[in-house]
């Protein structure tokens, strides 16, 4: 065990003095083979209080929940130490984005628990992972004398022994061995891989019943990954060859078949993205199925290292993810694979995860609930639910939803609800949406032609409310809902399904099998964060033909409603409107008529709709050091158009730029260059305030990617403070507030 000199412990115990608001992990570096592990082993020796935690083959959440154990097991009223060993081999797979979530998520943010300081220090090789690398907080070992592989006189036996590196498993069945020599252009039987391994036993272990071997440490594993890399062809080659033997597989899990298909379950993903055909794999619904989720998670984030891309299959499991997500068992997970490629129109998707023959604990049946990472609004999708209930009718029993879209709540509330039937078989609205004034809890009022709410009292109905500890209550006759993530709220069984709703809509599901070893409920987020994040999300189509004039004013429109943009003749302009772009703008397109959104009210007034207006501040009454500050940004003529949060909105007949007449008149401009420009960035506002976004973090996303897209369209006019305000999520309380801002499943 390495000594650790009076200079270095001095260095630990002043940082172990440091305030949390002040402590960093303290790193200990250095290369392999350098006695990192022994070096923590040694300062627990000096700490008996502090944890060691083995982090090699772990997930990062696996190494959370040892965290947080330990901090729980430790003394009272005493500091929680953690030792981090052997970070950099973190994860299941050998290719691994786990050693970087630990390192850069999870031991930088563990200072506190429950109350208690927690010191977090961890081994390092800088050669796998980033360390911290903060002088104060780390010392560096010896680089070791020996080296970690020796010279291999025999090229063929490096490159088989590159070929067993190069596996995504740190124990590899002969077979699958034999498997990636072919693919590396040395074939060999698993009968010579055996007589190999017995020929090198300072470099391989065999396990007891010698059908799988392993190298004798990571170290090793990795130096020989070092010295024998596999390129994206050797990749693809691996990927074919486990393909060839999964498709020859019986019905069911690969997991639960031969050595090859159960290395194929774990490993393909991780080869498929190191090949760069990840895609292929993930849009074939019979092998998805297959995959574990944290395989899947792993491999999305090789493949995708800059974000996942806008509506791909990734995407779809990026943010089941960050749903809080966590399957105890395949077939909950392919349950929820199904469940979201039906709900995202990916009908063939789930037609071939249903005939991969994993048996499944239940399934969606049909759904109206809204995928997640989605822009805008979906044609027919049903919106927010916030309460479930059955009504009665002359075609028998129908699920009754209703959504609360009550306005004025801070002052002067207008009691709202949207309702709507469906057919709990089928999911078919038997219904239009009807506004009414009274919720479903109000079951009193008779509503809808006689028809009144009859909720728990039906026979055969049960009624279940989902919380942070699972469904209540739960029904001992009936199988239970399945675990779900915290946007669904109530559930309701009817005719030997479960009705599902919340946030995202509505969807129903047959419990084929009461999994009690299930959990109750998700986590409403990952333990430490996602693995993978969204790429840039593309301007709609309908946005982009829009700003080069193709169907402007329909779809404006859509939004604003139809008949709106009122045109102008030429004749109507006034003289003083010279830029060519705005009338342009007024006389093809029109100006749209807009009220009770973004405070934003354009009101176009007959055969004069354009009234010249003087800049604020030049008045002759104005105070001359009130007039200095507030000097008019062109010579005009200004129009006025409207109002905008209290202020005349003020169009520049010269520039055909757009101004609010705040106190004295803001020189930052709404519209940095042209009425095209402002009117698509109130309109890609208002889908995004009207849009019902189930999480916090695809609402996020789309708030982010509306504020690059209001760049790209007028940079100058997204950056003033007006814009700024808007599209950093300021609340309006207008025809819009109970949609978008209406985040109570977000806490």
């Amino acid at each position: 065990m390495p000594d650790i000199n009076a200079e270095d412990w001095a260095r630990i115990e002043a940082w172990r003095e440091l305030p949390a608001r002040d402590r960093r992990v303290f790193s200990v570096l250095g290369p392999a083979q350098s006695g990192k592990t022994q070096y923590l082993r040694a300062v627990r020796e000096r700490w008996p209080s502090a944890t060691l935690i083995d982090c090699r083959g772990m997930g990062a959440d696996t190494v959370a929940t040892g965290m947080r154990e330990a901090c729980r097991a430790a003394p009272a009223g005493r500091p929680c130490v953690l030792l981090l060993a052997n970070l950099q081999y973190a994860g299941e797979t050998v290719t691994s984005t786990e050693p970087a979530r630990i390192a850069e998520i999870l031991a930088p943010g563990f200072r506190r628990f429950e109350g208690r300081d927690v010191w977090v220090m961890a081994e390092y090789d800088p050669s796998l992972v980033g360390p911290p690398r903060i002088a104060e907080y780390e010392v560096t070992l010896p680089t070791p004398t020996t080296t970690v592989v020796a010279a291999e006189p025999d090229p063929a036996v490096a490159r088989r022994l590159g070929a067993l590196a190069s596996a995504e498993l740190r124990d590899v069945p002969l077979d699958v061995w034999a498997s990636l020599t072919s693919a590396a252009g040395v074939p060999t039987t698993a009968e010579d891989l055996l007589a190999l391994a017995e020929r090198e036993p300072e470099v391989l272990v065999l396990d007891e019943d010698r059908s799988s071997v392993a190298f004798r440490s990571d170290a090793l594993l990795h130096a020989w990954r070092h010295t024998q890399p596999w390129d994206a062809e050797t990749q693809s080659r691996a990927v074919e060859a486990l393909m060839a033997v999964a498709a020859d597989a019986r019905p069911g899990l690969w997991s639960e078949q031969g050595p090859t298909e159960r290395y194929a379950a774990h490993a393909l993903p991780l080869h498929a993205a190191l090949a760069g055909v990840l895609p292929r794999l993930l849009e074939d619904g019979r092998s998805l199925a297959q995959f574990s989720a944290g395989t899947l998670r792993e491999a999305v984030a090789i493949a995708y290292p800059d974000g996942v891309p806008y509506g791909s299959v990734a995407a779809m499991l990026h943010y089941l993810e960050t749903q809080g997500i966590s399957p105890s068992s395949q077939g909950e997970w392919v349950a929820w694979l199904h469940h979201s490629a039906l709900s995202s129109g990916r009908a063939e998707l789930a037609d071939r995860l249903m005939a991969s023959g994993v048996p499944l604990p239940w399934r969606t049946t049909w759904t109206h609930w809204r995928p997640t990472g989605v822009f805008g609004r979906i044609q027919g999708e049903a919106g927010r639910v916030d309460e479930l209930g059955l009504v009665t009718g002359e075609s028998g029993l129908a699920v009754v939803t209703a959504r609360d879209v009550t306005t004025g709540k801070m002052a002067y509330p207008k009691h709202r609800y949207i309702r709507q039937e469906w057919n709990p078989s089928t999911g078919e609205p038997v219904s239009d949406p009807v506004e009414v004034h009274a919720s479903l809890s109000e079951d009193t009022l008779p509503w809808n032609n006689g028809r009144r709410a009859v909720g728990p009292a039906v026979p055969d109905a049960v009624v279940a409310e989902h919380t942070d500890d699972g469904w209540k209550p739960e029904t001992p006759t009936l199988p239970r809902p399945p675990a779900c993530p915290s946007a669904v709220t109530h559930g309701l069984h009817v005719d030997g399904h479960w009705v599902l709703a919340g946030t995202a809509g509505l969807f129903a599901v047959c419990v084929e099998a009461d999994e009690r070893t299930a959990p109750a409920t998700y986590p409403k987020r990952p333990l430490v964060t996602a693995h993978t994040r969204t790429a840039p999300w593309p301007l709609p189509p309908s946005a982009s033909a829009a700003l080069r004039g193709e169907g402007l004013r329909d779809w404006l429109e859509e939004t604003f409603g139809a008949g709106t943009c009122h045109r102008l003749a030429e004749h109507q302009l006034p003289h003083g409107l010279t830029n060519p772009a705005a009338r342009d703008f007024l006389t093809r397109t029109g100006l749209p008529e807009i009220s009770d959104f973004l405070h934003l009210a354009i009101t176009p007034r007959g055969d004069s709709p354009l009234a010249e207006a003087s800049w604020p501040g030049r008045g002759r009454d104005v105070p001359r050091q009130r007039r200095a500050r507030c000097e008019a940004p062109s010579s005009g003529p200004f129009y006025e158009l409207g109002s905008w949060m209290y202020s005349r909105l003020l169009l520049d007949g010269s520039t055909g730029r757009l101004y609010r007449d705040t106190t004295g008149g803001s020189p930052d401009p709404v519209a940095g260059s042209s009425l095209v420009q402002f009117f698509a960035m109130v309109r890609l506002y208002d889908e995004f305030r009207r849009t019902h976004f189930p999480y916090a973090p695809d609402h996020k996303d789309a708030q982010d990617n509306l504020s690059k897209w209001c760049e790209q369209i007028d940079g100058t006019a997204a950056g003033a403070e007006t814009w700024t305000l808007i599209l950093e999520g300021y609340d309006f309380e207008d025809s819009t507030w109970d949609l978008a801002s209406y985040g109570t499943a977000w806490a």
